[in-house]
């Protein structure tokens, strides 16, 4: 392997071990180290992705042995660090959890060298946009960067070029992973509806970035909007000239009315009024200049919930749409047409409910509603950053929701997110149900932690953790000092029998008193 000359601007850090975790791992691996070596060759981003081993299988060759030497790069060079059985067992759940995926990233930030360092998977290929907007070196200290996850289907062809493949994740796409929840997608890309949705599948009508996933509650269903959610109106035949919208506020607006603006593409705003209780809205279309895309804009009290991270001043139940009406005068008239509230009636009462707003949620200025979800496939932070925040919270349990932890404490340290968007994109290799989160391999996933008897974080108590960060403005910090096995100073290129470091007695591996103070009944232990 050739070695860069100086520090690397960007370390990519991955974690694996040879055990064919999710089928097909090695050419899911092998996809994203070729793509990113080659890739980082044609923009010229000085790099380096370094692959922690972790608790490598005795019976199985190394992955440095399989991939080590496959690599003649001048400006990306492939590192691997091996965490040996020996110390994999000093970690709770060693046995049923034969690769702790956070403690192993945090070994590899720790010894990245790069001024930027990014945590992802074996199975993440980069497009050709996110690569090159590496190379223009405009990364920012004290910017955590995320971005949303594009899976696509795992039967990749074998011996493809690099163009070859990105070429087919454009064209395979099945789901992408937004912050505000997961869709599959068409084979335009646009997200598909879902099978009970709020609009009809003849409607014209198609929910794009900033909608929630159907969600349903006393027998109704219906979508929660983001604070700028885009409506796709099909235009084809006569044309959709108005919406009747069914509308409620939520939580987040207090007891108060939000507005509603809507405009289109261009930015021209069509409508504009305020949202009461729970109504029934018509909003003309003519004046549009082009109506295909329409972006619904929230104002409300933005008042942070306690029992989930997000922000949430308005949900709507149905949306109906129909032909030129006798609004279509609006269209002539230079100034916004009015939202019309055509039925009123009493709001849910948010107060008595689950989802009421956090009772500090005054005092809470700096609240944030973060882009979380797969952020263990794409998680971007500064060497330094990394280091002040001490990694991941090293808890040896099922790694759900600890990557949206490290989120919230990055921003409740200063942090600003940064979310690259499209055509920048983050592809996932499908793997096996169950290996992973998915939505069809959720049932699998809890039955294999059921049977293993592994303790994850509750959803409810991660959420409870956000509430305390957004009270004090202040992030939790799970680790000592000594995190990311940093009393080990030799586990590159080396064999468990040459490691130096702490004897096992004196390894700090304990858990900081941050983790010492935590309920533990709130993790749920499956039995």
């Amino acid at each position: 392997m050739a070695r860069t000359s100086h520090a690397p601007y960007l370390s990519v850090v991955v974690t694996a071990r040879n055990d064919n975790h999710g089928g097909n791992m090695l050419a899911r691996m092998r996809a994203m180290l070729d793509s990113w070596v080659s890739q980082a060759e044609q923009f010229g981003i000085e790099s380096e992705i370094l692959v922690v081993e972790w608790n490598p299988p005795e019976d199985r060759p190394r992955l440095r042995e399989i991939f080590g030497q496959s690599f003649r790069s001048e400006i990306c060079e492939v590192r691997f660090v091996e965490v040996p059985h020996h110390l994999h067992a000093l970690f709770g759940n060693s046995t049923a959890i034969p690769l702790h995926q956070m403690i192993a990233k945090n070994v590899g930030i720790r010894r990245a060298r790069g001024e930027y360092v990014l945590a992802t998977n074996i199975d993440i290929v980069c497009s050709s946009d996110l690569m090159k907007f590496f190379g223009q070196r405009s990364l920012t200290p004290r910017t955590l960067y995320r971005m949303d996850r594009h899976d696509i289907s795992s039967n990749l062809p074998e011996s493809a070029t690099t163009t070859e493949l990105l070429h087919f994740c454009e064209t395979h796409l099945l789901r992408v992973f937004a912050r505000e929840g997961d869709f599959r997608l068409s084979s335009d890309g646009t997200r598909m509806l879902d099978d009970e949705d709020i609009v009809t599948s003849a409607s014209g009508v198609r929910f794009g970035k900033g909608w929630f996933s159907v969600e349903s509650s006393l027998g109704e269903r219906y979508r929660w909007l983001e604070s700028e959610a885009e409506l796709i109106v099909d235009q084809t035949g006569s044309g959709v000239q108005n919406l009747v919208i069914s509308a409620e506020i939520g939580p987040s607006a207090g007891s108060d009315q939000v507005r509603l603006d809507i405009t289109d593409e261009s930015d021209w705003l069509i409508a504009t009024g305020e949202v009461r209780g729970r109504c029934l809205l018509n909003v003309d279309l003519a004046r549009a200049n082009s109506p295909r895309h329409l972006f619904l804009r929230t104002y409300g009290k933005g008042l942070p919930l306690s029992s989930h991270p997000r922000i949430v001043n308005l949900r709507i139940f149905a949306i109906k749409a129909g032909a030129a009406g006798q609004t279509a005068r609006l269209a002539e008239e230079t100034r916004p047409g009015k939202i019309e509230m055509i039925q009123t009636g009493p709001a849910f009462d948010w107060n008595s409910s689950f989802s009421s707003a956090s009772p500090h949620a005054h005092e809470m200025k700096t609240s944030a509603y973060l882009h979380t979800n797969a952020a263990g496939d794409f998680t971007l932070l500064s060497r330094d950053d990394w280091f002040a925040l001490r990694g991941y919270a090293e808890l040896p349990i099922w790694p759900m929701h600890i990557d949206l932890l490290l989120c919230y404490a990055a921003h409740h340290s200063g942090i600003r997110e940064s979310i690259l968007h499209e055509p920048m994109r983050a592809y996932h290799v499908e793997h096996s149900s169950g290996a992973g989160w998915t939505p069809e391999g959720e049932a699998l996933r809890a039955k294999r932690i059921k049977a293993k008897a592994i303790r994850e974080l509750r959803y409810e108590y991660a959420a409870h953790l956000v509430d305390l960060m957004r009270k004090y403005n202040a992030p939790v910090t799970f680790n000592r000092s000594n995190w990311g096995l940093a009393d080990y100073d030799s586990l590159e290129a080396a064999s468990s029998a040459n490691l130096s470091g702490p004897s096992p007695g004196e390894h700090g591996l304990n858990p900081s008193p941050a983790v010492q103070e935590l309920d533990v009944s709130q993790f749920d232990q499956r039995e």
